[in-house]
């Protein structure tokens, strides 16, 4: 990996930055999740923050259960497999709802129930001899794309978003749901964890280099989240001939399936779709969540609590709501403290 913008972005940021969370969490016992929280002598810890567990020494996602996140810490894909890739609020449900309808020849899915069936988020869920009702495995994961831990006879996707739109949305959730113990937290709270890479997830730089990093490798997609709004059906025919030629050929020559597929992948109709129930989910994996932690979300489906909604407005820019002169300043700091971060020129038009 000699010359990975990976591993120059570990070597100039987030090494420093384990180091100060070695020190921070020297009272949390390895194999403990404890609640890992803020505390006054730390500059880097001041104010409130999202509640992130910490699994094995390090915070992870309030979702997580210790014991099915250690299964996930080795997973590998089969032959065959497809495995979707992105940091949390990427667009990865919007991107594994258009995946699905490829697989399914642009035939709709009706309920969430049958959308969640047919894919396993590697994290949160038992993936060991799992079968799909799918013509192949669908997987996904939060956790960053690395070669080490990949298997050259499956298929990867990588979806980035720019980190403005990343941080508004992960806010967004962080605050409608009372999993995080952040719903009266502001934004101005929020933005240090998220640059800090402290909200569960690892780094956000970190983690988007390790995937475009891999960009060129044959059995990897690379895309991005603005690609895909701005051009979805370019987006939906190469995604398809990705996965299998017969799919891409398929869609290329039924222009109404491809319509249907464009259509129905739309945030209106996803958004009634694709809705977690928090009281008790249909899926079994999500209930054990659910029920345990008592999840409730503070905007709700139709006034009801019980519901949260995972597709939301699929808009680009909503960023240029919340982030102050100040906070855009201290983002451009950052960037900048990267070195090296070809992946930031994605967003070019945007830094402009």
């Amino acid at each position: 990996l000699q010359g990975n913008p990976a591993n120059r972005l570990f070597k100039r940021y987030l090494l420093p930055c384990l180091h100060v969370a070695a020190g921070l969490l020297h009272d949390v016992s390895a194999g403990g999740a404890h609640g890992y929280h803020a505390t006054k002598r730390s500059a880097v810890m001041a104010g409130r923050r999202p509640y992130r567990p910490v699994i094995d020494g390090v915070p992870r996602c309030p979702w997580a259960n210790p014991d099915i996140f250690r299964k996930s810490q080795s997973f590998l894909a089969k032959k065959g497999d497809l495995v979707q890739c992105t940091y949390p609020k990427s667009g990865s449900y919007w991107l594994q709802y258009i995946t699905q309808l490829i697989l399914r020849h642009g035939e709709p899915i009706d309920t969430f129930s049958d959308f969640s069936r047919n894919y396993r988020e590697v994290e949160y869920a038992d993936c060991a001899d799992w079968t799909s009702p799918l013509p192949l495995r669908l997987f996904f994961t939060h956790q960053p794309l690395l070669l080490e831990t990949m298997n050259q006879e499956a298929k990867y996707i990588y979806m980035a978003r720019n980190p403005w739109d990343v941080c508004v949305s992960q806010y967004r959730m962080t605050t409608e749901l009372s999993i995080s113990q952040f719903q009266e937290g502001t934004f101005e709270e929020f933005f240090d964890p998220f640059v800090e890479g402290d909200l569960g997830y690892g780094d956000y730089f970190q983690h988007v280099a390790s995937g475009y990093a891999l960009m060129d490798q044959p059995n990897v997609f690379f895309l991005t989240y603005e690609e895909l709004e701005k051009d979805t059906r370019g987006v939906v025919l190469r995604l398809a001939h990705f996965i299998g030629e017969c799919y891409g050929l398929a869609l290329e020559g039924d222009e109404k399936r491809l319509q249907n597929i464009l259509e129905w992948s739309k945030p209106d109709h996803m958004k009634k779709l694709i809705v977690f129930e928090l009281g008790e989910s249909q899926s079994s994996e999500w209930n054990v969540v659910f029920t345990r932690k008592k999840v409730t979300s503070n905007v709700g489906v139709n006034g009801d609590h019980s519901k949260y909604a995972l597709v939301k407005e699929a808009r680009i820019g909503s960023w240029k709501n919340h982030f102050t002169p100040e906070l855009l300043t201290r983002l451009e700091k950052k960037i900048r403290e990267l070195g090296e971060a070809p992946f930031m020129d994605l967003w070019k038009d945007i830094r402009a």
